[in-house]
């Protein structure tokens, strides 16, 4: 993914968004603006006063919108600062949080501990109280999940857990979905061979290779050209571009 400052005025903020930015970060100007193309749709970070916003463009945002509001006090999450519908898209901004992808080579680990990590903070997600949770339905071994449980959407200090985004399909679930997102992460960022490290560090019971093959497949639905909603979709949408 390619960040390019925006400086020949072909990506435009719909004046609502852009006066909500400035409002939240105080000021009449940015002191910078950057916007660049990712999987799921285009992305600005919005730079002044008080620190950072980004801002997120997609055809519907509203799943995300109202499950990390849900989810703020739950898990580590952005504040949501604005909503808006403009140009025929959703548009969601959210305060800048601390942090780094988990996969970041500026964390300095090498996959088998990543992989660790990734299991351990999952066990945490998996263990939070879903009483009230308004999404999905409560049936016998279900939990609260992420939903799209990749790296990417895991930010981290020194290791330690700072937030979780892209939460548009996070709820009430089936555990194995978040296995199966983690794995085909792991395997898309390292390549083969840090599965077991996961699964051993969550405590899963030992699997089968061919089972840990069909549970990293089991993850998203293939890209139809209309839906783009897990990262396995989006990068699916991208390369077919």
């Amino acid at each position: 993914m390619s960040r390019t400052p925006d400086q020949q005025g072909t990506l435009k903020l719909p004046p609502q968004v852009r006066a909500a930015a400035l409002a939240a970060l105080g000021g009449t100007s940015f002191r910078g603006e950057f916007a660049w193309m990712s999987w799921a749709g285009t992305v600005w970070r919005l730079i002044g006063e008080s620190g950072a916003v980004y801002v997120k463009r997609a055809a519907s945002l509203a799943d995300e919108r109202d499950r990390t509001a849900w989810l703020a006090g739950r898990w580590p999450v952005p504040e949501v600062i604005g909503y808006f519908k403009a140009y025929g898209d959703d548009w969601l901004l959210t305060r800048e949080v601390s942090g780094v992808p988990l996969y970041d080579v500026s964390i300095g680990w090498e996959p088998p501990q990543v992989a660790r990590r990734f299991a351990e903070i999952l066990l945490q997600i998996h263990s939070t109280d879903a009483t009230g949770c308004p999404f999905g339905e409560a049936k016998p071994g279900r939990v609260l999940i992420h939903g799209d449980y990749c790296l990417p959407n895991v930010l981290v200090e020194q290791g330690r857990l700072t937030a979780l985004v892209d939460l548009g399909r996070s709820g009430i679930g089936d555990p194995r979905d978040d296995f199966a997102a983690a794995l085909w992460s792991l395997h898309y960022n390292y390549g083969p061979g840090y599965a077991r490290d996961f699964l051993d560090a969550y405590g899963v019971p030992s699997m089968t290779d061919r089972d840990i093959e069909r549970m990293r497949k089991r993850y998203g639905r293939p890209y139809t050209g209309k839906t783009v909603s897990t990262t396995r979709q989006q990068y699916q949408a991208a390369t077919d571009r």
